[in-house]
């Protein structure tokens, strides 16, 4: 529909995708990803056309993708498939986004610039092996060093995406009433989470009808706010101490 569409398009493709593969200030994109994004757009105007058909065919014949033939329109182009997907990739870079998200957050609660590089430490307690997303973090939360640590970082900014925890080295002492307070609210959201997905769950009519895959997705959920949330009350303890 209309709402995944446009979805995929401004949030994955043009938020987040062409800030990915961007290259350095006046410098040229490499052959394989320009081709490789070029045939994606090509795919989004197929996708696009019967919500935007006058716009998709003008951009159909544009000289971006070379010449082409008179019948060659995108009215009658073939919609694209799909196979399998890497449920793994795409769930890892979630993941990332959250990251660049709530780096994005702190610096502007904070008033920190987008050009002053940050440090970045992560305790892993998921299994995201995030070498192999270093370069994106990096790229798109300008952080100038990015390492993984086994314990708390103290005197830090901490933040969590899903299970795993951050850590952002501050210059100032941390306001201790405001980080205790920012805590407090996602631990009373995630409660009232757990609460609500319990409600499904104890639910005989849901477990009843539903799918077996959407009954595990549901205890999954459950069991990842579980997590998050002895972090967050460790952390609560933490500053009390």
């Amino acid at each position: 529909g209309w709402t995944s569409s446009r979805k995929l398009v401004w949030d994955d493709f043009c938020a987040w995708y062409l800030e990915m593969i961007k290259p350095a200030y006046q410098q040229p994109a490499d052959r394989k990803t320009y081709t490789k994004t070029i045939y994606f757009f090509e795919n989004i105007l197929k996708i696009l056309h019967p919500f935007m058909p006058f716009i998709t065919e003008e951009l159909w014949h544009d000289e971006l993708f070379g010449d082409r033939d008179e019948k060659d329109s995108c009215i009658v182009a073939q919609l694209p498939t799909y196979g399998e997907f890497n449920t793994r990739l795409l769930a890892g870079v979630e993941v990332v986004k959250l990251i660049v998200t709530q780096i994005r957050n702190i610096r502007n609660n904070k008033k920190i610039s987008p050009k002053e590089a940050l440090s970045l430490s992560i305790k892993v307690n998921s299994g995201i092996n995030y070498k192999s997303y270093n370069t994106i973090i990096t790229k798109l939360a300008n952080i100038s060093e990015l390492t993984e640590v086994t314990d708390k970082v103290d005197g830090a900014i901490s933040f969590l995406a899903q299970t795993d925890e951050f850590f952002i080295p501050f210059k100032e002492d941390l306001d201790v009433v405001a980080e205790t307070e920012r805590l407090q609210k996602e631990r009373d959201y995630i409660i009232g989470f757990i609460k609500s997905v319990d409600a499904k769950l104890s639910n005989e009519r849901f477990i009843q009808n539903a799918k077996p895959e959407i009954i595990e997705t549901e205890r999954r959920k459950k069991a990842d706010a579980e997590a998050k949330l002895a972090i967050i009350l460790k952390n609560l303890e933490d500053l009390a101490g």
